[in-house]
């Protein structure tokens, strides 16, 4: 027997080891297949989600914390060409001189309202303003107290009722760093913020304290894409204001202010994109008046802030004139919309008698900088009298009020506008004129 057991001993021990063996293959396989198996991760993914992600699940599962799908926008364009549109208006001047505030005159010395009623001056302006999604003014003035007394030429202080009527007529806002901003001096500006403001009207360009100054920025409906809109003027008539803050300037390179006008404008339009506002553009106010080509401080200053890639278009006023529309390093300028309203000047200066409306309708997507252009930018020549009367009157072929002057001299002053509006090359497929029903 024990022989035997002797015997019988490495067989046991060949058994163990066999067993051993198989036993570090088991786990070396399954270490390998931990490690090259895509399912381990799974299980991993699986364990840390037990311990780790549920209560992440469970905060996303709040109705709040899921993004909202984008709404298009395509505001009052007819064919938007993008995910979200929106139209801006733009005109030039109200130009208010006694001539045309006597024609809407009801009681002059009245202070309560009631003194003028100029609605039936901008009537013939509403279908074009009720066709856009937003509408700037520029006011040229300032204003006097209701119930006056009242003043033009070169000093002026124009009836407040012009406040009234381009509230009701639907503009949202008006720009005010003009040649004239400073005529009534710090009192003016402060009333005519007081009655923009009363009125629901916001008001960019010119300030009686320094925390006003910031982008008008004003909102398309139902949340649609937002418009910031920044000023300056070349020009106070010599004046020279309280302080160089009050009105927003853009002088030119030779002036040393220069660097300093372009810092607070660029300082603007980065509040503009920080506040949330979608597109930027510019308003210059020129001084060199009564031409229809662009003079060289336009030229000079557009091309400058088309070179800094931060607005989305610049246009124009103070010329009294219609000026070109050029696209320069892809930005359209629009240099000069001439006067909405005003009373007529004499032969030699003609041209101060006609204005350009023009809607310019962007096409982009709300949060995408890069994506927004200019789709169109559809312009009406206007007259500033209709049968011998004051009056806004659209020069647009299909004259929806009928004859402004004539018929004759009516086409002939389209004609003249349409020569002028592209004698920079503006592309006729983006800049077309305007029909008010298509």
């Amino acid at each position: 027997m024990h022989g035997e057991h002797i015997q019988q001993q490495p067989r046991s021990r060949t058994y163990l080891s066999a067993v051993i063996a198989a036993f570090v293959v088991l786990i070396v396989s399954l270490a390998l297949i931990f490690t090259f198996n895509p399912a381990r991760a799974l299980f991993t993914h699986q364990l840390a989600a037990t311990s780790v992600e549920k209560p992440v699940k469970k905060a996303l599962s709040k109705k709040s914390e899921v993004p909202a799908a984008h709404v298009p926008h395509h505001g009052k364009t007819a064919n938007c060409s993008a995910t979200d549109c929106v139209s801006l208006l733009v005109n030039g001047d109200l130009l208010f001189h006694a001539g045309l505030w006597n024609q809407y005159a009801r009681n002059p010395s009245a202070a309560d309202g009631s003194a003028f009623d100029f609605t039936d001056l901008f009537a013939s302006l509403k279908p074009y303003i009720d066709a856009s999604d937003i509408a700037v003014c520029e006011f040229e003035t300032p204003i006097a107290h209701r119930g006056g007394p009242y003043s033009a030429y070169p000093i002026f202080a124009i009836p407040p009722e012009v406040v009234d009527a381009a509230a009701k007529v639907g503009y949202q806002g008006c720009t005010h760093a003009t040649n004239h901003s400073w005529d009534q001096h710090a009192d003016g500006i402060a009333l005519l913020r007081q009655e923009m403001q009363d009125h629901g009207l916001q008001q960019v360009g010119s300030y009686t304290s320094q925390d006003q100054i910031k982008p008008m920025i004003l909102h398309s409906a139902d949340g649609g894409p937002s418009i910031a809109v920044i000023t300056g003027t070349v020009s106070v008539n010599g004046l020279v204001p309280d302080e160089d803050w009050m009105i927003d300037r853009l002088r030119g390179r030779e002036d040393p202010h220069h660097a300093a006008d372009v810092q607070r404008i660029v300082d603007q339009a980065k509040m503009a994109r920080e506040e949330g506002a979608d597109l930027v553009v510019f308003a210059m106010h020129s001084v060199q008046e009564y031409i229809d080509y662009a003079d060289s401080w336009q030229v000079d200053s557009a091309h400058e802030l088309a070179d800094l890639g931060i607005f989305d278009l610049i246009y124009g006023a103070g010329s009294h004139s219609v000026q070109p529309i050029e696209n320069y390093n892809n930005t359209w300028i629009i240099y000069g919309t001439g006067n909405t309203v005003t009373e007529s000047a004499p032969a030699e200066r003609i041209s101060n008698n006609q204005g350009m409306t023009a809607r310019i309708t962007f096409a982009g997507y709300q949060g995408d900088r890069a994506s927004w252009h200019v789709q169109n930018i559809d312009w009406v020549g206007s007259a500033n009298m209709r049968a011998g009367r004051y009056h806004w009157c659209s020069l647009g072929e299909d004259q929806p009020d009928g004859p402004c002057w004539s018929a004759q001299q009516d086409t002939a002053i389209r004609n003249r506008l349409q020569s002028v509006i592209y004698s920079k090359g503006a592309d006729p497929n983006v800049v077309r004129p305007w029909k008010l029903n298509s």
